[in-house]
């Protein structure tokens, strides 16, 4: 990357809208050789450049998380240490799906999460993405029943990548749904069972 700056001027938006927010939900893309072939950072532009493991579009878990719930931010290092990515969603649906989806993802690494903003450009849906291309993105959730029927309730969750070069990451491309194994594949693991005796 050259170390060249670049005029930052408004008419670059090219006279369209530029509202705050994300859509209402995020696809988890595990960064293994099932899903991606190859990743990289764009050095002219803040975008990831990669290529999906068969075809035009990555495969991803989607989790429908709920309207205006959903944020990225970012936080600088400090001078030459990038930055600080965070994630944040609220699923108040499917409860049970999301805690076992959260278990899985608390106890893994290595997946890439895409927050689409709404934007559609002739390369593609529009991403933020959070994590980086050797996988440093974490996982947590918190949990809340409310108190009152009316309150917010569910899983909050939170992506974190500590390491990013880029303040705001994007991706440009089309992910589809990744298929979910069957029941049978999602055996009972009994052997953790504990037998009580008096």
């Amino acid at each position: 990357m050259a170390c060249n700056l670049k005029n930052v001027l408004s008419s670059g938006s090219g006279c369209k809208e530029n509202p705050a927010g994300l859509s209402n939900h995020v696809y988890v893309v595990p960064l293994d050789s099932d899903h991606i072939t190859k990743i990289g950072i764009h050095d002219g532009k803040n975008q990831y450049v990669i290529t999906p493991k068969s075809g035009s579009a990555l495969k991803g878990f989607r989790i429908d998380f709920k309207a205006q719930t959903g944020q990225v931010t970012s936080e600088d290092n400090g001078l030459g240490k990038g930055w600080t990515h965070t994630g944040t969603g609220r699923v108040e649906l499917n409860e049970d799906d999301m805690a076992y989806t959260s278990r899985v993802l608390g106890n893994t690494d290595k997946n890439l999460y895409f927050f689409p903003t709404g934007v559609v450009t002739n390369e593609g849906a529009e991403y933020k993405v959070i994590g980086n291309q050797f996988g440093e993105a974490e996982w947590q959730v918190a949990g809340d029943s409310g108190a009152a029927r009316g309150d917010d309730h569910g899983q909050t969750f939170t992506v974190t990548c500590a390491y990013q070069v880029y303040p705001v990451m994007k991706w440009y491309g089309t992910i589809t749904q990744e298929d979910d194994p069957t029941s049978s594949e999602l055996a009972d693991d009994s052997g953790d069972d504990i037998v009580i005796t008096d």
